[in-house]
């Protein structure tokens, strides 16, 4: 993806290091200054090195080294439970599931307690009937990756890269989560509290809602990241936020994300949704009578606050009466504050937004969506104009 990748600059405690012996490249073994375990290139060994490992262990990769993991360690897991503090530094490897027949397995599980930091490392295709196909957070858990690839993974339910359980916490700094598959929440669920910093998710495909990121409950602060891309088959070709989640998004991009289905391409908000200075564009709703190509928000439960962000060049083109290429609202809160709506489409008025209720409108426009801008809204907003 062309990320930038640097390593963590903060202290590393001293840990007894683990000798790993009798397994194909050599043995682990202390080095540095800090007592880092380094791990050969064998997948054996990073096996035995992580279940070997004490509290506040850091294990260091090979550099650029593939671990194949070709069978489960237990449980549906491919590397052994995380209960404890572990870091891991991939120094540019990779860790993935693979050979012809394999059993399903995901590759990563922080239990209750566990506190794992994964830095410069690629986790690669996992695939479970559970949540989580790459790495799955218990509740209790806490998950931090630092420069780290989640791609090719696959859930047969919720977090086709990653799973936050309701109750665990996730970091993700400078990561890529692409190419990943689940029922809701393509590239990552989250029922926890997540942070996402300087990050994107690409081609991530929901089988029903959420192609990128689905939060479901919890907090989650999402900055100076990119949502492009993604796909979903019902609902969200972005993202999905409903139940009780509270989701921020600031100075970031969500743009180029599709639904076949019929609400929101690039967002659905069924709960609280913040964009700061963020931009919505060509997103696309393309189901029959599809609403929301940019934004679809919707129940007396959802708000959404726009601040100095954009909605633009999204689009609602399915056949059936499609309306609002930029925000769809059913009943939702709407503050349009320092915002623009512009240059959206719909096969159906209106082009621009949909809206059963009125907004509250502070130096914003909508301007330039067609067929009309609000005209055909059972509702028109404040100050817009045809």
């Amino acid at each position: 993806m062309g990320l930038i990748r640097f390593s963590s600059m903060s202290a590393v405690a001293a840990v007894a290091a683990v000798v790993v012996t009798g397994v194909t490249g050599g043995p682990a073994s202390a080095g540095g200054q800090d007592d880092v375990t380094q791990v050969p290139c064998s997948t054996t060994a990073l096996t035995t090195a992580v279940s070997a490992a004490s509290p506040g262990e850091t294990l260091s990769l090979s550099h650029d080294c593939t671990y194949h993991l070709t069978s489960a360690f237990g449980s549906g897991e491919g590397l052994p439970t995380i209960d404890q503090s572990l870091k891991i530094r991939g120094n540019g490897a990779t860790i993935v599931r693979d050979g012809i027949g394999t059993a399903l397995f995901r590759i990563f599980h922080v239990n209750s307690g566990g506190n794992l930091r994964l830095e410069d490392l690629t986790v690669r295709g996992g695939n479970t009937s559970g949540d989580g196909g790459g790495i799955l957070v218990d509740s209790g858990g806490r998950l931090t990756l630092v420069g780290v690839d989640v791609i090719d993974n696959t859930s047969s339910n919720s977090g086709g890269g990653v799973a936050v359980s309701p109750g665990a916490t996730a970091v993700v700094r400078r990561g890529w989560l692409a190419f990943n598959n689940a029922a809701n929440g393509g590239g990552l669920y989250s029922g926890g509290t997540l942070s996402v910093d300087d990050s994107e998710f690409s081609r991530n495909h929901a089988r029903a809602v959420g192609g990128a990121l689905y939060q479901d409950a919890g907090n989650a602060f999402v900055h100076a990241s990119v949502i492009r891309r993604n796909t979903s088959a019902s609902r969200g070709g972005g993202v999905t936020d409903s139940g009780t989640a509270s989701l921020e998004f600031s100075e970031s991009k969500i743009a180029n994300n599709t639904t076949a289905g019929i609400q929101g391409g690039g967002i659905q908000n069924l709960s609280s949704l913040r964009l700061e200075d963020t931009e919505v564009s060509g997103n696309v709703v393309g189901g029959m009578a599809g609403q929301g190509g940019g934004i679809y928000n919707a129940t007396t439960a959802a708000v959404l606050v726009l601040k100095g962000s954009e909605v633009l060049r999204n689009s609602a083109n399915g056949n059936g009466g499609s309306q609002a290429g930029g925000i769809y609202n059913d009943a939702g809160k709407v503050t349009l504050d320092h915002s623009h709506v512009r240059d959206n489409a719909s096969t159906t008025a209106p082009g621009g937004v949909f809206t059963t209720n009125q907004f509250t409108v502070i130096d914003s426009t909508i301007t330039r969506n067609i067929p009309t801008n609000c005209a055909g809204s059972p509702v028109v907003v404040t100050g817009c104009r045809n």
